[in-house]
């Protein structure tokens, strides 16, 4: 070792992490060099002999750490593997020297040790060394040493190998015996001990026989430390007690009572956990009011099957228990139990036959009454949230939770049931007093808001008391909080349906809802519920409506909360007769036409106004549906014609730009699938505009807004021809910018949505790509160009056009012109294609999908040796060799193996595609030995 390296390294550390004032490119130097070296072979030597100083400075620390990720992943750096085994006994000597060391102000003692312990369980798993928990336990090391090496190897043991995982689990009994004897000593350690309880009972695999001590008279008793963290929950809060919850949850999460190999463990554990009952309801300490929620929570997901089991084991008691951690004080306590709701709710969902499940619905059925009153009471806002904006993170995700829970009590109970009970929890709160809290109100009204969709129209128990109070509020509106006008406007929303039954409500909640829109705490939830309204109710509301809307332009309204009532004005279109649609079209279109001509006519605007013009038009596109005759004109379509010439302007002016061309192309779909194919007469001009704007600023939305012209026009005679040009225009619009991959890799928008293009002309209109072949031989190369792009969408797109182009020549009738199209294709791009997914499988290029969905490599290597076995064989054999290369020594059997692979015929698809996951397991293993997890790219 050299002793400039030494040198180097000592100051490079000082000035990284020591705090050595230097220039900002000094720390960057420094930096960049301490990475390198950490990947370099010397950098073994170097760490050791830093760490044998027993200096405990940042230089060892840094010396530890490093070691550690060298073990992990640089093993191929070794000379031999008698080195890792000379290494063992070198670094417990180290670990002894630092772990005997006083601790002092400024040393780094603590942090070096850890990353040593780390270093030790990660050599354990890569001899591997069997016998490292009673090595350990043996030495002379200190208990704290020990504890920390224990609690490292439970926490890496999902990297070792199954004999691994075996001899470190038959170690359970040894290791909590340890820890247990070291919990009962106290001192500094006892804390550590309960860690070390915990990470061994989650990660490693002991088999349940290890937590079940067998006794006299053949019964079974708990093992002694779970038996100790029982008992100081018991007797909160000692110093121990949150550790002895982690404990215990872990166990609970572990041990289900659906498997029945756990039946004894869960036997015993009952009548102990429930004993903790008394403590929970007599203790006034947030923290163990917590930790008893938890347990309790835990204990009921855990056994949740018994829950739901037929015998008669008094398992309300448990689900009470839960009820009662609903009703703490603490609301974020309270909520921990929403999970465990759900997963009960749902378990009862699924019982059968419907008697038994009726049955079990009947037994928790009060229960689930009183989750209900609870339910609204967690719902209360705290003080001072009088808007949305008030509430925290927290509070919003527990209300909404909780919202979700009323709702799942509608599944079994019935909308009926659940809103009788809110609505005398409403009664009650309203007949307590003049000036009853109106945030106990608001919660019943967001509850019987979340439920509405199991409410049915013709209720009239509880929704017209619900509604009369709204009605009140719409007399003062302004002295009402935001937050309950807003839940108000939006219940509103929520039950357009029953207020469309019940039309005398309308005419109050609309000035209601309009007093609203003033107001931005409450626009949003209002321009929703007018929306609805317009959706559900009748004609009558056209007039009011569509006056608002005229009133509506320079309000300062919010363009989200317009576009809402602005879709509640079409949809009221479709029921109105075709001239007074055309009228209320034409009404609406005055300020939009106004405002397009405005931004195309160069005068001075934003892009807050422009957006504003593409939206409103898209609206208009997208819900504007009057009824007519077959005789009467499209009324999207003639508006479409009117402002053709403004459009093409507007997207000669700002199509260049991202978000409008996004916007521009949204319009164009909508009005496509408005129209249909009424749409013919501007089909040509789209098309043209398309394919100069995708020219001019290659923005892909242009070329998804050209996928949607093949859709909609495919099976239109007389228009594949020009279906065709739009694809080869586009096509040399994608060559001429994509000569280089990095040209790909800065456009993978573009490389998606080009291939999903070409999809989709295979899918709707293939003919014309297949009879010239010319084309489809360049998509196809372009096709393996785009594999090498690391994204994750572009990658699905270029697998989509590669598995569709291949299995279009499987199918029965295809013609004799097309079929040798494909086959020049083939035969001129098979070979790169073939190349192309052999390095995606070898971890070379990035690998995405290996058998998933209706896109993968395996779907594309499947489908082609279907096609043609023969030619992919002969491609395989030349290809395999240099595809395989960055494999190193293990090349020449990684490419035996997957010539072997490749020259079988392919089989069921299934049986395919097992192989080919299998076979990219090896090679990321075999990657992994030689360079560690960096190697190979393997697919989610």
């Amino acid at each position: 070792m050299a002793s400039n390296d030494h040198d180097q390294v000592v100051t490079a550390v000082g000035i990284v992490f020591g705090g050595i004032s230097g220039l900002n490119q000094q720390t960057q130097e420094a930096n960049q060099f301490l990475t390198q070296f950490q990947h370099s072979p010397q950098a073994w030597q170097l760490c050791l002999h830093l760490l044998q100083s027993h200096q405990p400075t940042l230089p060892s620390f840094y010396a530890a750490q490093t070691l550690r990720n060298k073990l992990k992943y640089d093993l191929h750096q070794l000379p031999s593997p008698q080195s890792l085994h000379e290494l063992r006994p070198n670094l417990l000597q180290i670990l002894q020297a630092f772990s005997t060391q006083p601790p002092t102000q400024g040393s780094s003692i603590h942090q070096i040790t850890t990353q040593l312990s780390l270093c030790v369980a990660v050599l354990s798993i890569q001899l591997p060394w069997f016998s490292v928990t009673s090595d350990i336990l043996s030495s002379p090391l200190p208990p704290s040493s020990q504890l920390k090496i224990l609690k490292s190897i439970a926490e890496e043991s999902f990297r070792g190998g199954r004999e691994y995982k075996q001899a470190i689990g038959e170690q359970f009994n040894v290791v909590t015996d340890f820890c247990y004897n070291v919990i009962l000593k106290g001192g500094a350690d006892a804390e550590e001990g309960m860690n070390v309880l915990k990470a061994w009972v989650r990660y490693i695999d002991c088999g349940v026989t290890a937590m079940t001590i067998p006794s006299t008279n053949n019964t079974h008793q708990l093992p002694n430390w779970l038996t100790h963290c029982l008992e100081i929950l018991a007797n909160p809060p000692p110093p121990s007690f949150e550790s002895s919850i982690d404990v215990v949850v872990e166990v609970l999460r572990k041990y289900e009572s659906e498997d029945p190999r756990n039946t004894n463990l869960v036997m015993k554990l009952i009548p102990e956990l429930m004993a903790l009952q008394s403590p929970f309801l007599q203790t006034t300490d947030e923290d163990a009011i917590l930790g008893y929620c938890r347990v309790f929570t835990e204990m009921g997901e855990s056994f949740m099957s018994l829950l739901l089991d037929p015998s008669q084991l008094n398992q309300i008691s448990l689900v009470s228990l839960v009820l009662q951690c609903a009703m703490v004080e603490d609301k974020g306590t309270a909520c921990i139990t929403m999970n465990f709701w759900y997963r009960f709710v749902g378990g009862l969902e699924q019982l059968e036959p419907y008697e038994f499940r009726q049955g079990k619905v009947d037994y928790y059925y009060e229960l689930l009454m009183r989750l209900t009153d609870v339910c609204c009471g967690l719902l209360v806002l705290p003080e001072g949230v009088e808007t949305e904006e008030d509430m925290d993170d927290d509070v919003k995700s527990n209300r909404s939770y909780t919202a979700d829970t009323v709702e799942d009590c509608c599944r079994l109970l019935g909308g009926d049931s659940v809103v009788i009970q809110i609505g005398k929890r409403l009664q009650q709160i309203c007949g307590g007093g003049a000036n009853p809290p109106w945030q106990e109100i608001e919660a019943c009204l967001y509850a019987v808001k979340s439920i509405a969709r199991y409410i049915p129209r013709d209720e009239e128990t509880v929704i017209p008391h619900v509604m009369n109070m709204v009605t009140s509020f719409a007399a003062n509106p302004q002295s009402q909080p935001s937050i309950l006008r807003h839940t108000s406007a939006a219940l509103i929303g929520k039950y357009a349906d029953w207020i469309g039954a019940h039309p005398s409500y309308l005419e109050g909640f609309f000035n209601y809802l309009l007093s609203n829109l003033r107001d931005p705490a409450c626009s949003q939830a209002s321009s929703s519920a007018i929306k609805h309204l317009c959706e559900s109710c009748g004609p009558e509301l056209s007039g009011p409506v569509v006056n608002l809307y005229d009133q509506l332009a320079g309000s300062g309204i919010a363009i989200q909360d317009e576009l809402q009532i602005l879709e509640g004005v079409c949809k009221l279109m479709s029921k109105m007769s075709y001239e007074d649609a055309g009228a209320t079209l034409q009404r609406v279109m005055t300020p939009v036409g106004g405002q397009l001509e405005m931004v195309v006519s160069g005068a001075p605007t934003t892009p807050k106004v422009v957006n504003g013009v593409l939206q409103r038009l898209t609206v208009i596109c997208q819900h504007a549906n009057p009824k007519r005759t077959a005789n009467q004109p499209n009324l999207v379509l003639s508006l479409m014609q009117q402002c053709w010439p403004m459009l093409t302007k507007f997207v000669q002016m700002y199509g260049t730009s991202g978000d409008m061309a996004e916007n521009v192309s949204r319009l164009f779909k909508y009005a496509l699938r408005n129209c249909k194919r009424e749409f013919a007469p501007l089909l040509e001009p789209l098309m043209q505009l398309l394919t100069a704007a995708f020219d001019h600023t290659f923005q892909s939305p242009y070329l998804y807004c050209s996928a949607i012209c093949i859709t909609e026009f495919a099976n239109v005679q007389d228009q594949s021809q020009s279906l065709y040009n739009l694809i080869v225009t586009q096509s040399q619009s994608v060559f001429k910018r994509f000569t280089n991959i990095e040209a790909f890799t800065n456009h993978p928008d573009v490389v998606e949505e080009y291939f999903y293009l070409l999809s989709r002309f295979i899918k709707y209109c293939p003919a014309l790509l297949f009879k010239g072949g010319d084309l489809l031989c360049q998509t196809l190369k372009c096709a393996v160009v785009g594999l090498q792009v690391h994204h994750r969408d572009a990658n699905k797109g270029v697998l989509s056009f590669l598995e569709n182009s291949i299995e279009f020549g499987l199918t029965q009738n295809i013609g004799h012109e097309e079929r040798k199209g494909l086959q020049n294709a083939i035969v001129n791009a098979g070979e790169d294609i073939v190349k192309g997914t052999l390095t995606a499988l070898l971890g070379d290029t990035p690998l995405f999908f290996i058998d998933t969905g209706s896109a993968s490599i395996a779907g594309v290597l499947y489908k082609l040796i279907s096609l043609c076995p023969q030619l992919v064989v002969e491609w395989v054999k030349k290809t395999a060799k240099d595809c395989s290369v960055s494999l190193g020594p293990m090349a020449e059997g990684i490419e035996h193996e997957i010539i072997c692979l490749l020259s079988q015929p392919p089989g069921q698809r299934n049986e395919f595609n097992r192989s080919i996951r299998n076979f990219n397991d090896k090679v990321w293993q075999t990657r992994r030995q030689m360079s560690g997890a960096g190697g190979g790219r393997r697919s989610s």
